[in-house]
């Protein structure tokens, strides 16, 4: 749909009512909305407010974050020629936007474990259903701990499948495979964490060798980074949705 025909709504007011008033500093389109007859662009209260980079760059950035792997702010300074610091706050803005696309529930049967990652305890779920991953930073992996977080963000009609830890116990329609012994019970076929060993493993190496590993303060910022990227799999769905998220109304100036 051309700029001529699509519905432009005021940046300010909310109104629906503008025409083109000429460009701005930037050359960016510029428009003057009929009802508080203020002027505004495509950034003006938005993420992307009072940012020095260009649209290009912003595209750049975006799809590269959107990347299976993601890239680090040393490479994504190196291949767009940005400050290392500039391709940092880029990275830290994209992690606080999809943020807010983590799961808070996993449907239907879902699968538990838990990975120390940067000296940090993580618990990972994910619903065989759906094939969406959720994980949460832990201080430890007793049951005081686990049973709660577990109980709190899986299905309560749906199977939890973990490893035998005892940090588990008490935990309602469970059911358990020996990891000394097995990865998969032999006598059910269907018990096993396999999906969830899986996440583990494709979580690591992203920490040691794309980002030589993730500060301990800064873990949850990765692991939205993370999510994002596994519930989403569709590449250009990923870029389609982060693109939105920039392109929100927000009074919060981060670049």
């Amino acid at each position: 749909m051309s700029t001529s025909t699509r519905s432009i709504f005021c940046r300010h007011c909310g109104a629906k009512g503008t025409h083109k008033h000429g460009k701005d500093a930037r050359r960016r389109m510029r428009y003057k909305c009929l009802h508080c007859h203020k002027t505004f662009t495509g950034r003006t209260n938005t993420i992307r407010s009072g940012s020095q980079l260009t649209d290009t760059q912003w595209n750049g950035a975006t799809r590269k974050f959107c990347t299976r792997a993601g890239q680090s702010a040393e490479d994504m300074a190196r291949e767009m020629r940005l400050n290392r610091k500039t391709a940092q706050k880029l990275n830290r803005i994209f992690r606080i936007l999809v943020k807010e696309l983590e799961p808070q529930w996993l449907p239907g049967s879902s699968e538990w474990d838990e990975a120390i990652m940067s000296k940090q305890w993580l618990l990972g779920g994910v619903s065989r259903e759906l094939k969406q991953c959720l994980i949460r930073p832990i201080s430890n992996r007793t049951e005081d701990t686990l049973v709660p977080l577990v109980l709190r963000h899986s299905d309560a009609g749906g199977c939890v499948f973990t490893d035998e830890w005892s940090g588990y116990i008490d935990i309602p329609n469970h059911w358990t495979v020996c990891h000394s012994k097995e990865f998969v019970n032999r006598q059910a076929p269907f018990v096993h964490t396999n999906r969830q060993e899986g996440i583990w493993g494709h979580m690591k190496p992203l920490s040691k060798h794309i980002y030589r590993g993730f500060p301990k303060k800064s873990i949850p910022q990765f692991l939205s980074e993370f999510m994002f990227r596994y519930n989403i799999r569709e590449y250009e769905t990923r870029v389609s949705i982060l693109t939105a998220l920039l392109s929100r109304k927000t009074h919060t100036l981060l670049v």
